[in-house]
């Protein structure tokens, strides 16, 4: 006789769970182990973000690690090369995680990444991509 869980004599039949048939029909148990294992080891795409804190200025509902410039007259420049330094040591500290994997995207992010000048934007990624592979058709945003 067949009980509600759709087994015969201690069996699982099919028709029991019409999700599992359709995924194991026609493949082993193993099969099936190795294919799961080889999705669990796959890794998603490599994405770098960089994270530029200042803001023009702070907006009242932002929760996000920024602080406001106060240059021309306030407490002076942005430190861009001591942070682009931080950027590449806290990376580097990093490296093992991802030693081998490419990188898809690199997203700059924060506060206000405009205020960075364009130089200290190409000196980290040519810091980074020293040390890291991009993918030939990279997205830079």
């Amino acid at each position: 006789s067949r009980d509600r869980a759709g087994e015969v004599a201690g069996r699982t039949t099919v028709g029991a769970d019409p999700v599992r048939d359709r995924l194991s029909r026609g493949r082993s148990v193993a099969d099936r182990v190795r294919s799961y294992n080889r999705d669990m080891l796959t890794t998603p795409p490599l994405s770098l973000y960089v994270h530029l804190p200042w803001c023009v200025r702070k907006c009242p509902y932002c929760d996000f690690n920024s602080h406001e410039f106060r240059g021309e007259g306030g407490r002076g420049a942005l430190p861009f090369d001591a942070y682009v330094d931080a950027l590449i040591k806290d990376l580097d500290f990093d490296l093992p995680l991802v030693w081998g994997r490419t990188i898809q995207t690199v997203f700059f992010g924060g506060g206000t990444p405009s205020l960075f000048p364009p130089g200290a934007i190409d000196r980290f990624l040519q810091l980074a991509s020293a040390r890291l592979r991009f993918a030939p058709n990279a997205e830079i945003t």
